[in-house]
């Protein structure tokens, strides 16, 4: 795993962010930042490669910082990859394509408005908004 390859993986991410961020008009960034974080800090427990610092006893390798650098990016990208496609509205042949389109108009339903929940409440929330889902 080489740097170049990293920085080109994370500037396309980049540029997926950049393109939900046109097609929703919004983006949450701190979800995208922790996943990246935790991914990078939890590969860093099995340690390969060049030692690079240690922290008390834990040792920061290249190779697992590298690795836990591109796994996080294929996954943010993922989700930004999703967030983007899901908006377009897809229109594809056959049982398949209607299935599809079906399963992804319910997917944007039920992400285009946040519940609130509160104590006690996130059973009924739910079943409301699914409800209100089947009725349409």
């Amino acid at each position: 795993m080489s740097t170049v390859r990293i920085a080109l993986e994370w500037a396309v991410v980049l540029l997926l962010m950049l393109l939900a961020f046109l097609r929703k008009g919004k983006i949450r960034l701190l979800p995208a930042f922790f996943l990246t974080f935790f991914i990078t800090f939890f590969t860093l427990f099995s340690p390969a490669g060049k030692i690079l610092t240690t922290i008390s006893s834990f040792k920061v390798t290249q190779d697992a910082l590298l690795l836990g650098l591109h796994k996080s990016a294929v996954l943010t990208g993922m989700i930004f990859l999703s967030k983007t496609i899901v908006s377009y509205h897809i229109h594809l042949l056959g049982r398949a394509g209607e299935f599809l389109h079906l399963l992804f108009s319910y997917y944007e339903k039920l992400t285009s408005q946040r519940l609130s929940f509160t104590k006690g409440t996130i059973i009924q929330k739910i079943d409301e908004k699914l409800l209100s889902l089947w009725k349409h």
